[in-house]
């Protein structure tokens, strides 16, 4: 069997989610892509579109928006880079709180996989409560995690 095909081999060699979290030049790749995307998804949202355009000129946008977000908050809560980096901006999370952004992350991104997904299935109500409790946990981790670096920070003596 190719090596590529072999399970263990490839899970062996997959990075540890706590490795990519500390690692500083997720910054940059977080923090500008998820501003960029953030930024094309908020043009989209407000240029006026009218006809056939209206639809998919929304669906776009709030896919941006969706994946930008999660994006930029994964970026703020990476590592800090030498203090010499453009994107030194004293913003060191511990690791429990890079995780509880990342997860928040996650179900930032897949509440709109889960609209997109289940809509069809004919269960609106149920789809739609799944994927705006995935936002709001999502969303209250990442706040979490942000808050609990701001209590710590203010908590320090001077």
């Amino acid at each position: 069997m190719d090596r590529s095909l072999d399970v263990g081999h490839v899970a062996e060699t997959l990075p540890d989610v706590g490795q990519t979290l500390e690692d500083p030049r997720l910054r940059p790749f977080g923090v500008l892509g998820g501003a960029v995307l953030l930024a094309v998804g908020a043009s989209l949202s407000l240029a006026p579109t009218t006809g056939q355009l209206t639809f998919w000129s929304n669906a776009v946008a709030a896919t941006l928006v969706f994946v930008g977000v999660p994006l930029f908050s994964l970026g703020l809560a990476a590592a800090e880079p030498p203090s010499d980096s453009r994107f030194h901006i004293g913003v060191n999370l511990s690791t429990k709180q890079r995780r509880a952004v990342a997860i928040g992350a996650l179900c930032i991104t897949l509440a709109p996989v889960v609209m997109a997904l289940g809509s069809p299935l004919g269960l609106s109500v149920l789809v739609l409560a799944t994927a705006a409790t995935m936002a709001f946990v999502g969303s209250a981790l990442v706040l979490t995690g942000f808050v609990a670096w701001t209590a710590e920070t203010l908590g320090e003596p001077a």
